[in-house]
């Protein structure tokens, strides 16, 4: 075996972006491509690729690089190599903490395909370098955007409509389209804003609801057609659109505004905006608009509660079962059949209510189960499982077929390889006790870093569901034990499904998931739909009753 066979590769991970501001950028594709070429000339192995599309540099609530940092923190790669930094962060100081949190926290080395990286040579120049093309990158960038917002508030003084969709009740003419008959910009459909004046009408004698108009809505033949296929029109859409200017004739100008230090979200629009007159026609008359504003006004007054921070242990993660058993196949609404938590002021206890309804679907008929109800039936689940036999090989197969593990797992099969020769070499005596003990732990070291990160996830998660009882009461040590045991939950459970009063399926983290005995009390369509529901998520379904196990049928 060669010197260099010998010593451990550097493990390289990818992060490329790609903004939508730009059209000239380099493409994800293209950005990974240069990236792998600089790696093998390093002689590094690349053992992860986190990618995020259509992101701005100016914020940081991206997919692909938090899953970057979080791979960072688990050791799983000995560096990043870019593009170029400005992938990294457009915004000098994000730039400079971010590139200081991976170097210092994570012990990171850094580079790029274009340009320069102190990490390259340790050298002065180079740092000094690296620092330089960041500041010119950032004012490039700066000037770009305030170029970008200038020209958007410039259309807005002039009545254009700056939206890339069409509001409802309006066709959306592009300039590409745009015709002196029809020019550019937002045009009344007929069919369309007769609803939309329908719904303002409705809402002004204060009679309706958001729920009621929206329901109201989606009977209309219309808007049955605009949304076939897609989600219904519901509360919050209704909401928004009952004090939207733009139906009064007004197009309205948001500046973009990212909250955290290092920009980690967008700020919300509301009341940041700024609202002029519009070139187009308006639907609905100001008086009747003013009208409803009014009564919206009262409604929230009279509703107005209380607010009271409260945790709720399993809250995004309970599911209603009647909604999800018959899902349309064609309908891509990853809150589908959510149930929402909410505080009974009367009982003073909190309960889980479908939303179906309130999100603009049919009334399913799912009764509303309290909070308590639905922990405890959860706690008891989880204590009473136990880990089956050959979990580890299993979850070594789901973790395996997954397609972003694929470099990783081919590397491991090559250091397995040479684990097999240099064994063999031992046993026919060619290296000595030392060499074979120092390579022996170097490459199984080497193996357990190249192991995907949902791996060590899957056995944590194992091991909590193995000691659950033990986990859950130590909760109770701590400051916020409410808040300890959703955490602790959270690693464990991904949804839980009710119907009527009952907790019937839970699917977990690992590829599992529980169908529980349901007493025959749940239709046989529902349970079929349910476990066609779980094995999207899981690959395989638990035996009857959770006493038994998590052993899949």
């Amino acid at each position: 075996m060669t010197k260099n066979a010998q010593s451990k590769r550097p493990r390289f991970a990818i992060y490329t972006r790609y903004s939508s501001e730009m059209q000239n950028e380099m493409s994800l594709e293209a950005q990974e491509e240069q990236c792998t070429r600089a790696i093998a000339q390093r002689g590094g192995v690349v053992v992860q690729v986190y990618s995020d599309s259509a992101k701005s540099g100016w914020s940081l609530n991206r997919d692909g690089f938090n899953e970057l940092q979080r791979a960072a923190a688990r050791n799983r790669f000995d560096a990043v190599m870019f593009w170029k930094f400005d992938r990294l962060a457009r915004n000098h100081s994000h730039a400079v903490m971010i590139k200081l949190l991976l170097r210092s926290e994570y012990g990171l080395k850094l580079h790029c395909v274009e340009g320069f990286s102190e990490d390259d040579d340790d050298s002065p120049y180079s740092a000094m370098m690296e620092q330089m093309l960041a500041v010119f990158a950032a004012f490039y960038s700066k000037n770009l955007s305030n170029e970008a917002k200038r020209g958007k508030y410039q259309r807005a003084i002039n009545g254009l409509y700056n939206g890339s969709t069409k509001p409802v009740g309006y066709n959306l003419i592009r300039v590409a389209d745009g015709t002196p008959e029809l020019p550019a910009g937002l045009h009344p459909n007929q069919d369309e804003a007769a609803v939309v004046f329908g719904a303002f009408m409705r809402y002004s004698t204060g009679n309706e609801s958001d729920s009621t108009i929206g329901q109201w809505m989606m009977r209309q033949p219309a808007i049955q057609i605009l949304r076939a296929g897609k989600k219904p029109i519901g509360k919050e859409t209704v909401r928004d659109m009952l004090q939207n200017r733009l139906y009064v004739g007004e197009v309205r100008y948001i500046e973009t505004e990212y909250k955290g230090s290092l920009g980690q979200g967008r700020k919300a629009w509301r009341n940041r905006q700024t609202w002029f007159p519009g070139q187009h026609e308006a639907i609905v008359p100001l008086e009747l608009f003013e009208k409803c504003q009014e009564v919206r006004k009262g409604l929230a007054r009279h509703n107005r509660k209380p607010e009271i921070m409260r945790t709720y242990i399993l809250h995004d993660r309970v599911f209603c079962a009647r909604c999800v058993s018959r899902k349309p196949t064609e309908l891509e609404d990853a809150n589908y059949g959510k149930m929402r938590p909410a505080w009974d002021t009367r009982y003073d206890r909190g309960r889980y209510r479908c939303q179906a309804r309130d999100r603009g679907y049919h009334n399913c008929g799912q009764s509303v189960i309290y909070i308590q109800s639905v922990d405890e039936q959860v706690y008891h689940a989880l204590r009473s499982l136990t880990i089956p036999q050959g979990y580890k090989d299993r979850v070594e197969e789901a973790v395996r077929g997954r397609l972003e593990n694929e470099v990783a797992y081919k590397q491991m099969e090559k250091i397995k390889g040479i684990i097999e020769r240099t064994d063999y070499r031992w046993d026919e005596g060619l290296i000595s006790q030392e060499e074979y003990i120092a390579k022996r732990r170097r490459l199984q070291s080497e193996l357990e870093n190249l192991r995907p990160i949902d791996y060590d996830e899957l056995m944590e998660a194992a091991d909590l569901l193995e000691n659950f009882s033990t986990y859950w009461d130590e909760c109770e040590t701590v400051d916020n034990p409410e808040e300890a045991r959703k955490q602790l939950i959270s690693k464990i459970v991904s949804r839980v499904y009710v119907y009527d009063k009952h907790v019937r399926g839970i699917a977990l983290h690992g590829d599992f998931g529980i169908i529980l005995d349901d007493d025959g009390t749940m239709p046989d369509e529902v349970r079929e739909g349910l476990e066609v529901e779980i094995k999207k998520g899981t690959s395989k379904i638990s035996s009857e009753r959770a006493q038994d196990g998590i052993d899949g049928i």
